[in-house]
């Protein structure tokens, strides 16, 4: 009779790293983006949940929930995954709804969801699923820091987006396989078409009559995600 043989474990090692129009992004730096809008980002942490892979062998769930804060570079995760070929990756940004409606008295506090987090609405019970923040201006030719602030946290299950992509990835029994997530963030002003325009809404923090806002803004910061394999 035929036995099932599991395949050995191996390391994928990830990489989350900021872009600003396909470059590395620096927090010092004053970008122009779409609309002709000075900004200088101080701030951007977003959950990504959950990370999986799928081959022919099935999917793979690498984990079920993670936070990232991103705004002083490149963060890095050393996952266990079981050797094989792998041709997709699947991810959400933000909670899904189970995840977002725990009882943070049962997650530990230094858990990615945890208290210590700093991304949990109490007033909503739930979760702040980006935290995306910086100075702006409207004026294109301005000089020195930018003099307005916005300071925009999606959250409320509305918000919650996914996203797919094909990836050719082999991951070794015998070695260390590498997948990389940009984050394209000059892509969270424009589609290419339409324009995120802070002078419309620089600041949400889950009001629900503003929700347009931040329903644009989820829906750009997800495709500005992108990812490739080494």
């Amino acid at each position: 009779m035929p036995t099932h043989t599991e395949a050995p474990m191996g390391v994928l090692k990830l990489t989350v790293s900021p872009l600003w129009n396909g470059q590395p992004f620096s927090k010092d730096s004053i970008y122009l983006a779409a609309g002709d809008q000075r900004i200088q980002v101080s701030g951007l942490k977003f959950y990504l949940a959950p990370l999986a892979l799928h081959g022919e062998q099935g999917g793979q769930l690498l984990f079920d929930a993670d936070l990232f804060d991103v705004a002083n570079g490149p963060e890095y995760r050393v996952l266990a995954a079981p050797s094989g070929a792998y041709q997709s990756v699947a991810t959400g940004l933000g909670l899904p709804y189970h995840l977002n409606h725990r009882d943070l008295a049962t997650i530990p506090p230094n858990a990615p969801t945890g208290n210590n987090s700093g991304m949990y609405w109490n007033w909503a019970s739930q979760y702040r699923f980006t935290i995306f923040t910086g100075k702006w201006d409207s004026d294109p030719v301005g000089l020195g820091t930018p003099p307005f602030t916005f300071d925009l946290h999606t959250g409320l299950d509305t918000c919650y987006r996914t996203r797919s992509w094909p990836l050719d990835l082999n991951v070794p029994a015998t070695d260390t396989a590498r997948m990389t997530i940009t984050v394209d963030i000059a892509r969270f002003f424009t589609d290419g078409t339409d324009v995120f325009n802070l002078a419309e809404g620089a600041v949400w923090h889950g009001d629900v009559n503003e929700l347009d806002v931040v329903l644009e803004l989820a829906d750009l910061q997800v495709e500005a995600l992108s990812v490739e394999a080494e």
